[in-house]
């Protein structure tokens, strides 16, 4: 079993396996990395544990768990400290490592954890959505929320390994696959022109069902990821900043109006491209083109309603913003590199205005 691809990060390099059934040989890929590991740890959702937590156990040959809540309430100060506590009544040493399976969410949180107990310890990413194994699994970035934004309490701590196994997909509900679907998108239209021929050339319900297929768009998606990871490992050159397309509005739409992130990336998409036309950097029949993939696959792309200063007050606290200006991650093409600027609220409530 060979490693999809490596993120080459020198001394934190690691290996990112994608592969079906990959997870009934979690047990051989941790020997092979864990020859020196005192303990392993599985961090999950009871959901998950409900399916896979006693087969993964056994291939560890572990009997430490801790189970936390899925989605964005997992994501929280009280939770992050209740984790570290049930670590230290386990026994968890500096030599232990967190196996963390679940979404998003859960890869958050147990990434923030495995980073500031005991100043660091391994963990190994499990990702179980689409979302999760196309994006957040990889690249080190770790958070819970404060009441104020989404990601603002965070730290860099790349994985040991990542384990990708599309199987788990199948008991996945149609609505999770499509909120991935719009974060594949993002992939499509700032790097590889390829994920939106190939999401143009299927059928809605064949991409949901087909899992070969997903596979071939979670390793195009995993490969562009990895290079912006390698350029910019700590978000500080504005390379990595391209990655979070459609995240500025996107963020906001996702607290305030309580949607899956994929959806209000999708929306948050279609704005800044409106933006970019406007600036004429991104060419309409472009614009025309994501859009259309958008709603071929039931994602939304109209901004809610929602009242614009409560968006405008949220994407204030946005980790792009620098002295107050809000900056938005803009697309200069079709499978290009896109830029990050300095949109003004002006300018931001005019599109508002005019797309309610």
């Amino acid at each position: 079993m060979k490693p999809l691809t490596s993120v080459d990060l020198g001394e934190k390099s690691y290996p990112v396996y994608v592969e079906r059934d990959v997870l009934s040989r979690i047990g051989q890929v941790c020997d092979w990395h864990l020859d020196d590991a005192s303990s392993i740890t599985l961090l999950t959702s009871p959901v998950i544990d409900g399916l896979y937590g006693e087969k993964i156990l056994a291939a560890i040959k572990s009997d430490k768990k801790i189970l936390i809540p899925e989605g964005e309430e997992a994501k929280t100060w009280e939770n992050a400290g209740d984790i570290i506590g049930k670590l230290i009544e386990i026994g968890v040493d500096r030599k232990g490592i967190i196996v963390s399976l679940g979404g998003g969410s859960v890869g958050d949180v147990a990434g923030f954890v495995s980073s500031i107990y005991l100043r660091g310890i391994g963990i190994i990413q499990v990702p179980t959505t689409l979302l999760s194994m196309v994006d957040s699994s990889i690249g080190g970035k770790t958070a819970v929320n404060h009441p104020k934004g989404k990601n603002l309490i965070g730290s860099f701590h790349q994985p040991v390994a990542v384990l990708i196994d599309p199987n788990l997909l199948s008991s996945l509900p149609v609505s999770e696959i499509r909120a991935g679907l719009g974060e594949v998108i993002k992939y499509g239209v700032i790097a590889d022109e390829v994920i939106l021929d190939i999401l143009e050339r299927e059928q809605e319900m064949e991409i949901f069902n087909d899992l070969d297929l997903l596979s071939e768009l979670i390793g195009c998606c995993i490969s562009i990821k990895s290079r912006y990871v390698e350029k910019d490992e700590f978000d500080l050159l504005g390379i990595r900043a391209s990655l979070n397309y459609g995240h500025t509005l996107g963020h906001a739409i996702e607290k305030l109006k309580n949607i899956r992130h994929g959806e209000a990336v999708s929306i948050g998409m279609d704005f800044a491209a409106r933006i970019a036309v406007k600036r004429g950097i991104f060419d309409e029949e472009e614009h025309l083109r994501q859009r259309q993939i958008t709603k071929n696959l039931g994602l939304p792309y109209r901004v809610p309603g929602i009242p614009i200063e409560d968006l405008l007050d949220f994407m204030r606290q946005d980790k792009k913003t620098i002295a107050g200006k809000i900056r938005f991650v803009l697309p200069t093409g079709i499978g290009k590199e896109p830029i990050l600027e300095y949109v003004t609220e002006n300018e931001i409530k005019r599109e508002l205005e005019e797309v309610k």
